[in-house]
């Protein structure tokens, strides 16, 4: 049984279910403080509603994007504080584990080493891009409040290997050729001298809303999100992210 495309509980999530649907077969096949597990969470509707009816649970799931979905949906449905309560296992907890997980030699686990590196940074809020070759490097997109019906664009690049002064400009082409108002560079490595004093020569952004400027391009290393907990503070626009999505033909991994 699938959901409907338009449906209140729409994610976008190719196999997404309904929760009346899994609210029926938990109700019949557990009581609460029972452990329900769903070894392929994808969206996390079991998750969701296991946590609605009081039951234990544990979700798996391979990929990084859908666990960052899970965990947006539920916060969403449950506040903030959840997350708390959840223990995720099998992401990067330090520098060595982060390193690990770059330098597979699967393909597949680098992609998921930017992944987990963006979506953690943007606190499960960016855009993942599953077509950089068309982007031209671009691995990720946010969109940030700047008025009651206005909005403007983040891109990022996620860099595991050696990181160059040529990484600054082209990041800032790219920042112009997409006309985002700013771009942050994510790396393994840490930045050059030359890099930094580059991106600094990009200039600032006057964030009139927040009442503060920020660096037009900033680079962050991913010892600073493992090791300080820094990331990104500008309020996102979720529905503005949404539309922009829909308006793609992409699949939306975000909570509608």
């Amino acid at each position: 049984m699938a959901i409907a495309p338009r449906g209140k509980e729409y994610l976008g999530y190719p196999t997404q279910k309904p929760e009346a649907l899994l609210e029926r077969i938990i109700k019949a096949a557990s009581n609460r403080n029972d452990v329900v597990l769903d070894a392929y969470c994808g969206c996390g509707t079991t998750i969701a509603v296991a946590e609605r009816l009081k039951r234990k649970w544990i979700g798996i799931d391979i990929t990084y994007q859908s666990i960052s979905l899970v965990l947006r949906r539920l916060e969403k449905a449950f506040g903030s504080n959840i997350l708390k309560t959840v223990i995720l296992n099998g992401i990067p907890r330090d520098m060595a584990s982060a390193k690990a997980l770059a330098n597979k030699q699967d393909d597949r686990l680098r992609k998921e080493f930017e992944k987990w590196a963006l979506l953690t940074y943007t606190k499960n809020r960016a855009i993942i891009n599953d077509k950089k070759g068309a982007d031209r490097g671009i691995d990720g997109r946010a969109y940030f409040l700047t008025g009651k019906d206005e909005s403007g664009k983040l891109i990022f690049q996620v860099k595991s290997g050696m990181v160059k002064r040529g990484d600054v400009a082209a990041l800032r082409g790219d920042m112009e050729r997409e006309g985002a108002a700013m771009a942050v560079l994510i790396t393994l490595e840490k930045p050059t001298g030359p890099m930094i004093k580059d991106a600094k020569a990009a200039g600032l952004y006057r964030h009139e809303q927040m009442g503060k400027d920020y660096d037009r391009i900033h680079i962050v290393t991913i010892q600073d999100i493992v090791e300080h907990q820094s990331r990104l503070e500008i309020p996102m626009s979720l529905e503005v992210v949404r539309a922009a999505k829909q308006a793609q033909g992409d699949q939306m991994l975000l909570p509608s």
